[in-house]
């Protein structure tokens, strides 16, 4: 399957209010292989490149996960930086229209998980609802 991993992070190396979008495609045999790619990828990258210089906690926004190949064009991921008080915000919603596909949302400490709640069908027609959400990063630099 093809995983989408859409990837976020302040830089924190310049004094503005900033965010950073990653959106990241692997191919793997499960939600749990892709995670475990992703997160090699991430430490390949901060360590071999100046990409991630200010990047000390990556946070992942949703996966995004097709058993096949779309036809026609899709999109995987919708996304909206608002300003805050306290920064920066993102509203987001993973395959708003797609007839087909997984989307799995992050905030939970056990990540993603095949029987996760937070996994959502394509199909379903629930219309977003903002909502507050501590997220956890899920990569940490030293």
């Amino acid at each position: 399957m093809l995983y989408i991993g859409n990837f976020s992070y302040n830089d924190d190396s310049d004094d503005a209010d900033n965010y950073c979008l990653m959106p990241c495609l692997v191919k793997a045999e499960s939600t749990e292989q892709a995670m475990d790619r992703f997160a090699d990828m991430l430490e390949r990258m901060k360590h071999s490149s100046d990409l991630l210089e200010g990047a000390h906690e990556v946070y992942l926004d949703s996966l995004v996960e097709l058993e096949e190949e779309p036809e026609e064009a899709i999109v995987t991921q919708w996304q909206k930086i608002v300003p805050k008080a306290d920064g920066l915000c993102s509203i987001t919603t993973a395959l708003p229209e797609a007839e087909f596909g997984t989307a799995y949302g992050w905030g939970d400490e056990e990540g993603f998980d095949d029987a996760d709640e937070a996994e959502q069908s394509a199909d379903d027609d629930d219309s977003y609802e903002e909502e507050e959400v501590d997220e956890e990063p899920f990569v940490t630099f030293e």
